[in-house]
């Protein structure tokens, strides 16, 4: 077992916030990932769940034990570090064996488990080695077996991937999302990198400023942002992100911005300063004046282009929409000239409407007010 659930934990240094009221459940088995902006309280967090350190007030449980002051020894979890913190003078298999020998088990146990888990991570031809023959790789590898050989109820990751290359990066990512699904254990993982969220996690908890953005699974968090701060931290290129005013016109709820209308459905609501987003992949690009540059429903952009990337699949392309630069995903073999003026368009379903003032996702309830705004924390419901 490892469910833990936090209630309003908080953390703060010299009177100075930086965990703030944070209220989430790791269930057994999932792979909850704490996602956020460097300064988010994203590694605070892991750290009061590991017991190093104290919440300033809230609780925290474990298998429905509350654990909140309870030294780190005595919580049964395991913490992989970023610098990976294994002893230098000790073989790879000193350094596995090392938390069995301070819970004094049978030497004949500890050799089993430390052969077993090395097979498992496939470190078991670097067991006599020292940590300074090791490449970065499987220094890594060498750390999350260490938190293996405990069986501890969860394991606990403080960006354990940052100190590799990009191709190393790839590779563990995918060793240890599969080892997740081999063992069934609860982890908790700290990042700051989108990929490595949506990648490996069952659900993904995204911080900001200290407080809990939104909860939920990576399609949840990437296809109903709650916020314009989740519209915007996910996704390569971001989220497209304009200012708005929603009000009927003739009839429609329309969304009305320079060089920008989108023609939502037939209806009424009040006037309301908005945030519309739209993904870059959700656009598609016209040449202007042609007939599919004026659809009757959805959003259409009117602008130029500005410049292209080359992404080696695919390409992005950057258009001036009024004053916002806009994104579009297109397939390589588009040719757009610069300042070649074009149209683009969205479909109404891939469209997402936030309130201005408070940031939040506004959603369509026909039986109530029209536009509606999300509690904080929530997955957001498809406009």
């Amino acid at each position: 077992m490892g469910r833990l659930v936090l209630n309003q934990l908080s953390r703060s240094f010299k009177n100075v916030p930086v965990v703030k009221n944070v209220s989430l459940t790791v269930e057994d088995g999932d792979f909850l990932v704490l996602l956020g902006p460097s300064g988010c309280g994203k590694t605070t967090l892991l750290r009061m769940i590991a017991g190093l350190l104290e919440p300033t007030s809230g609780s925290l449980e474990l298998d429905g034990v509350d654990i909140t002051t309870a030294p780190s020894k005595k919580r049964d979890l395991a913490m992989v570090f970023q610098s990976y913190a294994l002893y230098p003078h000790l073989s790879v298999a000193k350094n596995l064996a090392f938390p069995l020998k301070v819970r004094r088990a049978a030497k004949q146990d500890i050799t089993k488990r430390v052969e077993t888990v090395a097979g498992m991570v496939e470190i078991g031809h670097l067991l006599e080695r020292k940590p300074k023959e090791l490449s970065g790789g499987q220094r890594q590898r060498v750390a999350v077996a260490r938190a293996l050989v405990r069986e501890p109820k969860a394991f606990l990751m403080d960006e354990p991937l940052s100190n590799l290359d990009a191709k190393l990066r790839t590779a563990t990512r995918q060793e240890l999302a599969a080892l997740h699904q081999r063992l069934g254990a609860t982890f908790i993982y700290v990042t700051h990198d989108q990929v490595e969220a949506m990648t490996m996690a069952t659900k993904i908890a995204l911080l900001n400023g200290g407080q809990l953005e939104q909860l939920g699974t990576p399609e949840e968090l990437y296809d109903t942002p709650a916020s314009v701060f989740a519209a915007g931290f996910l996704g390569s290129p971001a989220t497209n992100l304009i200012d708005a005013e929603l009000s009927t016109s003739g009839g429609s709820i329309t969304v009305m911005a320079p060089s920008v209308e989108a023609v939502l459905w037939t209806g009424e609501t009040p006037r309301r300063d908005v945030v519309l987003g739209i993904r870059p992949e959700h656009l598609n690009l016209h040449a202007a004046g042609s007939s599919a540059a004026a659809p009757s429903a959805g959003a259409a952009l009117r602008g130029t282009v500005e410049l292209s990337e080359n992404l080696g699949s695919e390409q992005v392309i950057y258009c001036r929409i009024g004053e916002k630069r806009v994104a579009v995903r297109a397939p390589r073999n588009q040719r757009w000239e610069t300042g070649t003026a074009v149209v683009l368009s969205a479909d109404t379903p891939h469209l997402h409407l936030f309130d201005r003032a408070s940031g939040r996702r506004l959603e369509w309830q026909p039986d109530a007010t029209p536009a509606h705004t999300t509690a904080p924390a929530q997955p957001a419901a498809a406009l």
